[in-house]
């Protein structure tokens, strides 16, 4: 009668393989993540508040990123089709400890009247040697119309 050590060994080998090969893979990924860039913004969430009837606000934020980055490209999303959120410049040839100021500016697309309210948007800073891939965090933005 075989042992059940030797009985199983073909498969505790295959298991023991796989476990190398995923620790191995988790490694690499983690090692890639961890020097990876993130920024910071200096005001986040951002709050821009108008009066409907002027049809738009704007605010100015800034952002670092560590470690530095080259070539990125900011892009604004909002939560609605009765407000445009724009940021101006969107790139930048780099991205480091040192601040880049931006201007946020919120646009109503629909009369006062219907403008008024709270919206949410968030504003992406993309890598583009990274498949575009974004740089978090992400800035939050809250739009205000009174």
């Amino acid at each position: 009668m075989q042992s059940p050590i030797r009985r199983y060994l073909p498969h505790l080998i295959v298991g023991l393989s796989i476990s190398l090969v995923m620790v191995g893979a988790y490694m690499a990924v983690g090692f890639v993540q961890t020097g990876a860039p993130k920024s910071t913004w200096a005001t986040n969430p951002l709050t821009i508040t108008f009066p409907a009837t002027t049809g738009h606000g704007s605010a100015i934020d800034s952002f670092t990123c560590n470690p530095s980055t080259t070539n990125v490209i900011l892009v604004a999303h909002e939560s609605t089709v009765n407000i445009a959120l724009s940021v101006a410049p969107s790139s930048f040839a780099s991205c480091s400890l040192t601040p880049d100021t931006v201007t946020l500016t919120a646009t109503c697309l629909v009369p006062a009247a219907q403008c008024v309210g709270t919206y949410q948007g968030i504003v992406q800073i993309r890598n583009p040697a990274n498949y575009y891939g974004n740089i978090p965090a992400n800035l939050k933005v809250t739009i205000v119309v009174t």
